[in-house]
């Protein structure tokens, strides 16, 4: 199989061809193809804006259903942290909470046991409640985290080391090139190809092509795209 940045850009180049209404340069394709990196990951986390009053879940939602973890097994990893001032902060690819733990070390009997502690994620509301009911009170055993001024605060505040699990962001796709005459000639030296799976590119295409629809005004075109994105294809 062709590199996947080169394999969209030959489909969505041929359909904007077909259509005969506009052209696609390399630079708006890679700028297309970061957007929807970053949108489809959206849609695969779960589109807030599907949410409804009596329903707060998407079509499509991290964790609800096996065939979207596996959309986004590539994306889940775990970091060990270290606390930096009152909190730890997010890794720079940080896109969305999947879990987090730490190493509980106690002595039983004179002897060192160690468990890992899963730490509940709250609210700054539900914080502030748990901090002054002494029945709640976070403990090693129930520790509590918050998102605080751009880090996850834990509490008992003397937790200093964490394991957090999350989504990170795939890498930004990028088709390098070179100009030969008329032409642009792909280039995989300086490419980053695209990290979705390949049971995916079809899904990325006829989103790139979604963009692209409304710079060539080809109304067929556009309509195709939508329509499969609507249907969750």
């Amino acid at each position: 199989m062709a590199d996947s940045v080169e394999l969209v850009y030959e489909w969505v180049f041929q359909l904007a061809n077909k259509a005969q209404s506009g052209e696609i340069t390399p630079d708006q394709y890679n700028t297309a193809i970061a957007i929807v990196n970053v949108e489809l990951l959206k849609q695969k986390l779960g589109i807030p804006e599907e949410y409804q009053l009596d329903k707060r879940e998407a079509r499509q939602e991290f964790q609800t259903t096996q065939n979207n973890s596996d959309a986004l097994r590539k994306f889940i990893v775990s970091k060990s942290l270290v606390k930096n001032g009152v909190g730890f902060d997010f890794p720079a690819d940080f896109a969305c909470f999947a879990g987090n733990s730490y190493l509980y070390v106690e002595q039983i009997n004179g002897q060192t046991a160690a468990s890992t502690q899963p730490i509940e994620v709250v609210t700054l509301g539900e914080r502030g409640i748990r901090l002054n009911n002494y029945i709640k009170y976070p403990t090693y055993e129930y520790p509590i985290g918050t998102y605080l001024n751009n880090q996850l605060v834990v509490d008992p505040t003397d937790i200093n080391a964490i394991t957090l699990s999350y989504v990170r962001y795939p890498v930004t796709p990028f088709r390098n090139y070179t100009v030969q005459g008329d032409f642009d000639v792909y280039n995989p030296i300086g490419s980053t190809q695209i990290e979705w799976d390949t049971l995916l590119l079809p899904d990325f295409a006829i989103r790139v092509a979604k963009y692209f629809g409304v710079t060539i005004r080809e109304e067929e075109f556009t309509n195709f795209a939508l329509q499969r994105q609507n249907i969750g294809q």
